[in-house]
């Protein structure tokens, strides 16, 4: 049994009134066309008792706003991730907008296929993404040039747009400094594919420069790229060589906390302790599991709810100036903090 939903012609023949009476007070318009109080407050009275619903997209439609919000990120099983996703939901509901989010599992044309969907068929008045994709030009295109985007966590270096990020060459930096400065001459850099996002190529060159600073060794060997689709098993077969004895590396440096679990998982399933071997373990990003594993993380903390609340109010911001022609683009970095654990 299929039930029937409750349209604005229900509500007006109810209350013998016309549609688009109905229309105006459910659209909050009442007060500018004259309608009186008592007559809106029976519409709305009417509309609870029917449980009415309006149709998001028939109202974008008709209003050019549809206060939905579409965040596409790489992988929402990430809690980098889904933790941003709490702080910009939090934050668009406060100002009367939702939030539709979506994984893209670093894909660049499913990622293209959804921004089709959602900015060039109107159904969401802006985006924020953690980009997938390496080509400019695509953002460039005329039914994307002028429609409110936001970039998280990456950027094209190429392209003039708004994002929001944090300081990853100085967090990498920082925490190699740190790394160093306990001791550590050889150091195994785990990276992971896609390699051209700008956050890992940030946190390379600030790996190497520090490197660079202290005029340690950077070979072939010292950065291991992962790929993104088969993080577990590469970062295994990486590790299994890496850790025979005796051992050539002092420190395991992660540039992202997905590959820092594969290796405790490895580290777990060779029974190697780390701490009693003397090498040290690093992250950038950190998560609340790494409060509680052994080997202790010396990591890089991004500021995540800040980036979701940034985000959130510049997406807002774009959709208020949309029709503004000052085209004056926001880059806002933000500065990270390093983590010790004993």
């Amino acid at each position: 049994m299929s039930i029937k939903k409750t349209l604005l012609e229900d509500i007006a023949n109810q209350l013998n009134v016309s549609k688009t009476l109905v229309s105006m007070v459910i659209n909050g318009k009442g007060d500018s066309y004259g309608i009186s109080k008592k007559t809106q407050q029976k519409v709305l009275d009417k509309a609870n008792e029917l449980e009415y619903t309006p149709n998001v997209f028939a109202r974008a439609l008709r209003t050019g706003k549809s206060h939905l919000i579409g965040l596409l990120v790489a992988d929402i099983s990430n809690p980098f991730y889904s933790h941003i996703a709490k702080y910009v939901e939090k934050e668009l509901a406060e100002k009367g907008y939702n939030l539709m989010i979506c994984s893209t599992d670093e894909d660049a044309k499913r990622e293209e296929e959804l921004i089709s969907l959602f900015a060039e068929q109107h159904f969401m008045d802006g985006l924020i993404i953690a980009t997938a994709n390496s080509d400019y030009t695509y953002f460039e295109r005329e039914k994307l040039r002028n429609f409110p985007i936001v970039f998280i966590d990456r950027y094209l270096s190429n392209l003039k747009s708004n994002y929001v990020v944090a300081d990853n060459y100085q967090g990498s930096f920082e925490l190699t400094d740190v790394l160093i400065h306990k001791g550590c001459k050889n150091i195994l850099a785990l990276n992971i594919s896609p390699s051209h996002i700008s956050s890992l190529t940030d946190r390379v060159k600030g790996f190497k420069d520090c490197l660079e600073k202290y005029n340690l060794p950077l070979t072939k060997n010292t950065i291991v790229e992962i790929s993104f689709n088969d993080i577990q098993n590469e970062v295994r077969n990486t590790l299994v060589k890496a850790l025979k004895k005796p051992l050539k590396i002092d420190a395991i440096y992660t540039l992202n906390n997905n590959l820092a679990t594969a290796c405790l998982n490895v580290f777990n399933e060779l029974g190697f302790d780390a701490k009693k071997e003397g090498l040290h373990f690093a992250s950038f990003d950190d998560i609340s599991l790494f409060d509680f594993v052994k080997p202790s993380i010396t990591s890089v903390s991004q500021p995540i709810e800040l980036i979701g609340k940034e985000a959130a109010n510049l997406v807002l911001e774009l959709i208020d100036n949309k029709k503004s022609s000052d085209k004056q683009f926001k880059n806002i970095v933000l500065p990270t903090s390093i983590i010790s654990r004993l």
